[in-house]
């Protein structure tokens, strides 16, 4: 159980040294740093967001560039095909004339000289057959389409009729990626232009050498795509909140650490400038300024103020003759009893050498005697020791009360002094008190 509270006694003590304090003098710090760390997450989640789309788009032009070389490669075999006048293959089971061919005069069908038919392939129903084919395996399908097509199968779907409308308007392409397709999908058209190779076909259709008469559409598989970037989606967004919590989590202790020591340093320099750095009391300055201010609200509001200057007797005798070290020692002891003697409201600070200034708010004259009486009986019996030096020390006080003709507190410590003056005339170790 000893061993238990020890360890929770060490980790409360790590953790002492690591979280952030509370500290006086700097409060806005956390509305500093709360801004600072939503800028951080800001800057962080920009620059995650572009990498996430500059990867995408490069995605995009990816598989964009596969599409194109796709319908760059169609469009070479369709002209590799005109230019041979086509190309004939043995018909077999599954292998059927192209009617459209027959419509258009054209015999497609012929005898070989060893009784084998063929039948011929042009341009249009190769593209078609290649892209079943490709189609069945899982791969890339590709068409030939028109907005007058001889083949019904040519005939557009709603997206490639918009890219078709589109391309009269003098669009190059159409591309879009259905990633919510099942499976996904990547959409690619390009315009065809008439030419020689067209004619071929629609010359009864009325077009013009250069004329659009319809488009290569490809359909690219992208379910690898698709998985893809959404694993660099949730790869992102994980390194970007990770990114997040470390620059925000380090950003703030070491921030907040700085402070930490910027407000010790603070408490310490507002410590040097208030206190005696002697006895710690009050110093002259804040004694003085507290003074200054007891006086005016005790004036405001017609209630008493006692004011009495503390002389420790024969302490320039105790310095020469035990030494300084040792009258430190007397004056640090004095300040404590002091202070111990008196009440919770009544203030006191070092003004001298070895001169205090207690200053009483509410208190009348009698109650002000009674009061640095108690606090020179105090003294007198104290015994003073130090290694093998052992005294005793007196004091005298001077004391006073605000009195309805002070018009400033100079007036008050004077007769506070003049009181003071008379106690060490009048033999030392006594209080005297004088009223306005």
């Amino acid at each position: 159980m000893n061993t238990r509270h020890q360890g929770d006694k060490h980790i409360s003590s790590m953790l002492s040294k690591v979280w952030p304090k509370p500290f006086a003098y700097f409060e806005h710090v956390r509305l500093f740093l709360l801004i600072l760390c939503i800028t951080i997450s800001l800057l962080v989640t920009c620059l995650f967001i572009y990498l996430y789309t500059r990867t995408s788009d490069q995605m995009l032009q990816r598989i964009q560039e596969q599409a194109a070389a796709y319908a760059d490669l169609l469009d070479h075999a369709k002209r590799w095909n005109f230019n041979y006048g086509g190309v004939y293959v043995e018909k077999k089971k599954g292998t059927e004339t192209n009617s459209y061919l027959e419509a258009l005069g054209i015999k497609p069908d012929i005898h070989g000289s060893d009784g084998r038919m063929f039948t011929l392939r042009n341009h249009a129903i190769m593209a078609t057959e290649i892209s079943r084919m490709s189609e069945r395996e899982g791969g890339v399908r590709f068409r030939l389409i028109s907005m007058k097509p001889l083949d019904r199968n040519n005939r557009p779907d709603p997206f490639e009729q918009q890219a078709l409308e589109r391309f009269e308007h003098g669009e190059k392409l159409a591309a879009r990626l259905l990633d919510k397709a099942n499976p996904p999908i990547f959409r690619y058209i390009t315009p065809l232009f008439v030419d020689q190779t067209c004619l071929e076909c629609h010359h009864t259709q009325g077009y013009r050498i250069g004329s659009i008469i319809g488009a290569i559409s490809i359909t690219i598989p992208a379910t690898n795509m698709v998985k893809e970037a959404t694993t660099i989606r949730l790869l992102i967004t994980i390194s970007a909140v990770l990114t997040i919590l470390f620059l925000v989590v380090v950003t703030y202790f070491l921030t907040w650490r700085l402070v930490i020591k910027l407000d010790d340093v603070q408490r310490t320099l507002k410590k040097q400038a208030t206190t005696d750095e002697l006895t710690g009391l009050k110093n002259r300055r804040v004694i003085m300024k507290r003074l200054e201010e007891e006086s005016e609200r005790s004036t405001r509001l017609s209630e008493p103020l006692c004011i009495m200057i503390i002389d420790l007797d024969h302490f320039k005798r105790i310095n020469d003759s035990y030494g300084h070290p040792f009258g430190d020692f007397v004056l640090k002891r004095v300040a404590h009893l002091v202070r111990d003697s008196m009440r919770r409201y009544d203030l006191v600070g070092r003004i001298g050498g070895e001169e205090f200034l207690v200053v009483s708010p509410g208190t009348g004259l009698n109650e002000a005697v009674a009061l640095a009486e108690r606090i020179r009986g105090r003294i007198m019996n104290e015994t003073f020791h130090e290694g093998d030096v052992q005294i005793s020390v007196t004091l005298s006080v001077g004391l006073t009360i605000l009195a309805p003709g002070d018009q400033c507190v100079e007036s008050l410590l004077k007769r506070a002094d003049t009181a003071l003056y008379k106690a060490k005339e009048q033999g030392r170790n006594r209080v005297v008190a004088v009223s306005a």
